[in-house]
């Protein structure tokens, strides 16, 4: 039988630490050959798109995929690979949590100890996903929030500050959001840069997470450029999906030859940041073992409290 997870039964299943750990192990396990990614498979109908993200779990015989694109829902097919089929599950939420999630395991491995300021330009659902991931591996003391609309990150400001119980300031340029900060967060559809390397201070470490597209950029090549580590989930997708760093390539401000991949920050073959003062930048675009390895954890947590809708197919 296949078991369905709605997105409200993901929300109500799924905490963020929950999360931040399955990807955590999910990292050391592909550091150690036990999962596999592939990159983006996308298709340009003549009007929108669509894109299947697919993944292996080696360690569990587990494989899947995530589709979207087709209307607004979101679902991953999570199969066993001697039974066939195990659950579908929803996944808007599932992704505004693992994209959260990442961000901050990232932080957890590259950002100071003593980080606790966070700049963020961006203040929509994945935005929110962001900071409270963010605060599950720092301390935070402070944030200053920018969007475009005042009203947009006025009400992200009081609805996180409230639920964080931290002080989150609406401020009125994506400058002031940044500048002085230890942590720095894009997480916008912009297409062109909103971040810029003169607003940059040394030591801070920076999430970038919204251009997901080899045409969208929310960095420019000198803020690229200024940071001395450079880490993505799998390379061979950032090298072809990553706009902001495929740009800097361009520009000659990054070689691909030293980007690393998060597995081998998160199991310790190399360090986060080497020095305090370094920059450091974790550039997301989401891949196909994380929507998986988090979709599979559900699954079985689902299982042992009897909770979805079992599918005869």
């Amino acid at each position: 039988m296949v078991l369905h997870l709605s997105d409200a039964e993901v929300s109500s299943l799924l905490s963020m630490d929950e999360c931040i750990q399955v990807l955590d192990d999910l990292f050391v396990q592909e550091s150690q050959g036990l999962a596999e990614n592939t990159p983006t498979t996308e298709f340009y109908p003549p009007r929108g798109f669509f894109r299947l993200k697919a993944g292996a779990l080696w360690s569990t015989n587990t494989v899947g995929f995530k589709a979207y694109g087709a209307g607004r829902r979101r679902l991953i097919f999570v199969f066993d690979m001697a039974e066939g089929l195990q659950g579908i599950v929803d996944a808007v939420a599932l992704t505004q949590i693992r994209t959260g999630a990442v961000s901050a395991l990232a932080t957890r491995y590259m950002a100071r100890p003593d980080a606790s300021s966070v700049g963020i330009i961006g203040t929509g659902k994945e935005a929110r996903t962001q900071l409270e991931a963010l605060s599950r591996v720092r301390k935070l003391s402070h944030v200053k929030a920018y969007s475009r609309k005042p009203e947009n990150r006025d009400a992200f400001a009081t609805e996180m500050s409230e639920r964080l119980n931290v002080e989150v300031e609406a401020v009125a340029s994506g400058e002031e959001s940044i500048r002085g900060n230890d942590i720095a967060v894009t997480i916008t559809s912009a297409n062109d840069p909103v971040l810029f390397g003169d607003w940059l201070t040394e030591g801070m470490h920076i999430c970038a997470v919204g251009a997901t597209t080899p045409y969208r950029r929310e960095l420019d090549e000198i803020a690229v450029g200024r940071a001395s580590t450079v880490a993505v989930e799998h390379l061979p997708q950032a090298e072809a999906e990553c706009g902001e760093l495929i740009y800097a390539a361009m520009r000659a401000k990054l070689r691909w030859g030293t980007v690393r991949e998060l597995k081998d920050v998160v199991s310790g073959a190399i360090p986060g940041r080497a020095h305090d003062n370094d920059i450091t930048l974790f550039d997301s675009i989401g891949v196909g073992t994380e929507d998986v390895a988090v979709a599979a954890y559900l699954l079985d947590k689902a299982r042992k409290q009897s909770a979805g809708k079992t599918i005869d197919l």
